[in-house]
């Protein structure tokens, strides 16, 4: 059972969702599909005997419904065992793969395993959870997006400690869009004097090598997400680059890795935001309702952002510690790797205030602090004065 009043009406609030998207799929009426939902959001409230004592505590059929789903025995008609069925089975199904992460399992397989036990329901009621939950819908990494760009291979290849300002320079010399970052960087009041820089080798001399390849690699990559809502998805994914490099120096972390990895660590949503609009609308309704993103996603594809997202590096030949923490960015508990940790704590720290809160979030919490060998302390401790912030472009 959820541990707190705010758990237990997230958990409400989702067994709702489910409970009604199953009751449409098996055709329950629509009064009793209205009660259903309404019982859904009352039903970690009540237990039998209250249910009895209250002459069924709530009123009507909702009341019934929860009786029903409470273990009483009165016989209340089929619609009523129907619709009591349907919150049970959600209410299990919600409960599993809420609880995953405290078996470190991931949430694909936790659906998968309820899905497998799904004997006890009526069998309307399994073939309609079959349906809503999308089990083999993997997405194939790199069959909707465009190869890695050519630059940013080439610049996720070169080591900032021993790439030259001489080197950087020719790179950006030969791409208008680099030498434009860099120029405008050079310029910016984060970057010393207001004496005007008008030469590329200037230009990262003053920036300093290792902030310029940042800069290049980040331009490289950004035109994969200059279309809609992936503008806002960059400007954050530059955010958590930013934190993650923060961080990076003290858990024994290197800086740039961190920062390549918090930069890379939500490509997976590009294989999204390129599906069936359909599919697309149903995430964001998902989300909505109270579903944390890697829930919502793995309920429409089979599987989330993070697991594609590390497909397609590893596709891309990106350095595997680079796609183990992508992969696990959502889910430390799955790894015992310490910059898929980091990243999971950046994003905590700069979470999202529409974003609906990761499941078992004080326990992944505890244990990314704890793999990344950090002190609680460090979740209030960002400062945003650091050069690196200004790269975010």
């Amino acid at each position: 059972m959820a541990s707190s009043c705010y758990e237990t009406n997230r958990h409400c609030r989702r067994v709702a969702s489910l409970a009604r998207s199953v009751a449409e799929h098996v055709g329950l009426d629509p009064v009793i599909r209205e009660s259903l939902e309404s019982a859904a959001l009352e039903h970690q409230k009540f237990r039998l005997p209250r249910l009895r004592q209250n002459d069924f505590a709530s009123p009507g059929a909702a009341g019934m419904i929860l009786y029903r789903f409470a273990g009483g025995t009165t016989d209340l008609g089929a619609s009523i065992d129907s619709a009591a069925a349907i919150l049970r089975a959600c209410d299990s199904l919600d409960e599993s793969i809420e609880f995953s992460a405290y078996d470190a399992q991931p949430l694909s397989a936790a659906i998968e395993d309820f899905m497998a036990q799904s004997g006890p329901w009526p069998r309307n009621v399994a073939s309609a959870l079959r349906q809503l939950v999308r089990r083999h819908a993997r997405i194939e990494p790199g069959t909707r997006l465009p190869v890695l760009p050519s630059a940013a291979a080439a610049l996720l290849r070169v080591q900032s400690e021993t790439v030259s300002a001489a080197e950087l320079a020719a790179i950006a010399e030969q791409d208008p869009v680099f030498a434009k970052r860099l120029l405008g960087l050079s310029n910016s009041a984060a970057f010393g004097p207001s004496n005007e820089i008008r030469s590329i080798r200037d230009a990262v001399l003053r920036i300093g090598v290792p902030l310029a390849h940042k800069a290049l690699v980040a331009a490289s990559l950004g035109p994969l997400f200059a279309s809609g809502k992936l503008r806002a998805v960059w400007r954050r994914s530059q955010e958590i680059a930013a934190i993650a490099h923060e961080l990076a120096s003290q858990c024994g972390c290197h800086p740039h890795e961190a920062w390549l990895a918090g930069l890379l660590h939500d490509i997976g949503l590009l294989l999204f935001a390129s599906c069936a609009a359909a599919d697309c609308a149903r995430e964001e309704s998902l989300r909505r309702a109270g579903f944390p993103r890697a829930y919502a996603e793995t309920l429409v594809w089979g599987i989330d952002h993070a697991t594609a997202g590390a497909d397609l590096l590893s596709k891309w030949n990106v350095p595997s510690n680079l796609v183990e923490a992508v992969r696990h960015h959502a889910a430390p508990e799955l790894s015992d790797s310490p910059l898929a940790a980091l990243l999971y704590i950046a994003n905590v720290i700069d979470a999202a205030p529409e974003e609906p809160e990761p499941l078992a979030s004080r326990l992944r919490v505890q244990t990314a602090l704890s793999i990344a060998n950090l002190p609680p302390s460090v979740l209030e401790s960002i400062s945003r004065e650091s050069p690196v912030f200004a790269l975010a472009c």
